[in-house]
Parts: structure tokens; C-alpha cells; sequence
């Protein structure tokens, strides 16, 4: 039985969120806990762009609706962090 074609780049988004966690202890073994992440993050793109590769090869392309709809979605998602991020800030800088 063949698997369900999934839409491309999810393969990646789940080599990445399973990347992340992983790459913590390495960073607190490391002693540096930012470093961990970060090489958790190339280890998960590296693993997803190889599953991608071996099951999802020939996946279908986003349809240009739902390109655009995903598009907004990521416009509003940053500028919802890029106010709490200015919030954080001012509530820093009026605390200090």
C-alpha cells in the first residue's frame, strides 16, 4: 500500500518540528543552549528534505487561492509578533 501524498513541504515542516526538540540537549551538553536549536533546525530540514524526496516526490502544487490565502496568514502571524515583540520591548524599557 502506497502512502497518502501529502502537499509539498510537509515532509520538511515535520523534519523541523521534530528537529528543534532534539537539538536542545545538544545545546545544554554543548553548554550553549542557543547553539542546540540551531543545529536541531539544520539536522530537521535535512531529514525533512529527504523524506520529502522519498515519498512525496511528485506532490501537487498549492493551488494560487490557497497560496494567497496562506500568504495573509503569514503577514498577520508577523505583525502579531511584531507588536507583542514592541510590547515586550516597552514593557522592558519602562521597567528597567
Amino acid at each position: 500500500m502506497e502512502p497518502k501524498k501529502q502537499k509539498k513541504g510537509y515532509y520538511v515542516g515535520m523534519g523541523i518540528a521534530i528537529g528543534l526538540p532534539l537539538g536542545i540537549p545538544v545545546g545544554l551538553a554543548l553548554g550553549n543552549i542557543a547553539f542546540g536549536p540551531a543545529i536541531g533546525l539544520v539536522i530537521g530540514v535535512v531529514i525533512g528534505l529527504i523524506m520529502e524526496k522519498r515519498r512525496n516526490a511528485d506532490a501537487d502544487e498549492p493551488s494560487e487561492e490557497e497560496t494567497r490565502r496562506n500568504q495573509r496568514i503569514a503577514i498577520v502571524i508577523a505583525i502579531i509578533g511584531i507588536i507583542f515583540t514592541l510590547a515586550l520591548a516597552g514593557f522592558y524599557l519602562l521597567n528597567r
